[in-house]
C-alpha cells in the first residue's frame, strides 16, 4: 500500500490534469477583451498566458497534438478588423449602413444594407403617391369650385386647405369699375372675414372711416395681403359633396408626405445604429451568450482550483 503522502500527490496530480483540461477548453475559445473585463477573476486565473518555464515541444507542429494528447491551442482570430479602425468602421456605416460591418467581415452588413435600400424605395413611393394626389386635388378644385376668370394659376398648400374650410371666397373687389379696392363685406365668405378682421384691428370707428385716413389704408393693406384676388376665387355653393371629396383627396396627399417624412427618419436611424454597431463590433464587445459561456467555464475552473487545494491539504 502506498504511503499517505504518495496518495495525496497522486490525487493532486489527477485534479491538476483535470484543471489543465478546463483551462485548455476555455482558452481555445479565445474570449474577447470585453469578456475578460466582465470576468476579471477568470481572466487572472483561467486566461493567463502560459508560464515562461512551461515545457515547449519545439519539434511539434502547431497543428500536431502534444505528447499528452491535448489538441493544440488555437486562439480565435478576428477576421477583417486588422486594417479598419473603430472610427473608420463607424464612419463607413454612418455614410452607408452596413459598409463598416462589411469591412469587418460581419454578415449583418447585408441586413443594414437591405434596410437602407427598402427605406429609400418606400420613401420614393410615398413621395410619388403624394405628388400624384397633389395634381389630382388641384385639377379637382379647378374643375369643380374655382371661378375661371383667366388662365389657371395654382396656389400653395395653405390656399387649397382654405378651400376645404370655406364654401365661398367672396369677391376681392366688389366694384372693379370704381377707383381703388372695394373690400368684400359679407363675413360668411373668406374675403369678407378678412376685411372684418382688418376693420377690427385698424378702424376703431368702423368701416365708415374715410378712405383718405391712414388707418383705412393700413386696413386695406392687411386685406390685400391676406385676401384672395380674382385669380383665386372659388364657390362650392350647392356642391357640399364635392367639397368633402376634395378635402379627402388633400388629406390623403398630406398623409403620404407625412409617411415619407417618417420613413426618412427611420433611414437616418438606420445610419446611426449601423455606425454605433460598427464601432462597438470592432472593439470586440462580448455578446450575451459569450458572457454566459465564459462565466460558466470560469466557475467550473474555480471549483477545480478549490478541489486541488483540498486534495493537497489532506
Amino acid at each position: 500500500m502506498a504511503p499517505a503522502g504518495s496518495q495525496t500527490a497522486i490525487r493532486a496530480a489527477a485534479l491538476l490534469v483535470a484543471l489543465v483540461g478546463c483551462v485548455r477548453d476555455v482558452g481555445a475559445q479565445g474570449p474577447s477583451p470585453e469578456a475578460r473585463r466582465l470576468h476579471p477573476r477568470a481572466s487572472a486565473s483561467v486566461f493567463a498566458a502560459p508560464s515562461a518555464t512551461a515545457p515547449v515541444d519545439e519539434g511539434r507542429s502547431p497543428r500536431e497534438p502534444s505528447a499528452t494528447g491535448a489538441p493544440p491551442f488555437r486562439p480565435r482570430q478576428e477576421t477583417g478588423s486588422g486594417s479598419v479602425s473603430p472610427g473608420r468602421a463607424a464612419l463607413l456605416s454612418a455614410v452607408l449602413p452596413g459598409a463598416g460591418q462589411y469591412a469587418l467581415g460581419r454578415r449583418r452588413a447585408w441586413v443594414y444594407a437591405a434596410l437602407e435600400a427598402a427605406g429609400w424605395i418606400v420613401w420614393a413611393e410615398r413621395r410619388s403617391a403624394g405628388a400624384d394626389l397633389v395634381r389630382r386635388y388641384r385639377d379637382f378644385a379647378w374643375e369643380r369650385a374655382r371661378i375661371q376668370a383667366g388662365p389657371r394659376v395654382d396656389g400653395d398648400f395653405d390656399y387649397y386647405e382654405t378651400l376645404t374650410q370655406w364654401t365661398r371666397s367672396g369677391a376681392f373687389d366688389l366694384d372693379p369699375s370704381t377707383t381703388g379696392v372695394q373690400p368684400e363685406t359679407d363675413a360668411t365668405t373668406y374675403n369678407g372675414m378678412i376685411w372684418e378682421r382688418a376693420v377690427a384691428l385698424f378702424l376703431p370707428g368702423g368701416a365708415s372711416t374715410p378712405p383718405a385716413d391712414p388707418a383705412y389704408q393700413r386696413a386695406l393693406d392687411y386685406y390685400g395681403s391676406r385676401g384672395y384676388g380674382a385669380d383665386f376665387l372659388w364657390d362650392w355653393s350647392g356642391a357640399a359633396d364635392d367639397q368633402q371629396s376634395f378635402a379627402q383627396i388633400l388629406s390623403r396627399s398630406d398623409e403620404r408626405y407625412r409617411q415619407a417624412t417618417n420613413v426618412l427618419g427611420a433611414i437616418l436611424a438606420n445610419h446611426l445604429v449601423s455606425a454605433v454597431d460598427g464601432y462597438l463590433r470592432h472593439r470586440g464587445e462580448a455578446t450575451p451568450s459569450e458572457v454566459r459561456r465564459v462565466a460558466v467555464r470560469a466557475a467550473a475552473c474555480e471549483r477545480g482550483h478549490a478541489a486541488v487545494g483540498l486534495a493537497v491539504g489532506r
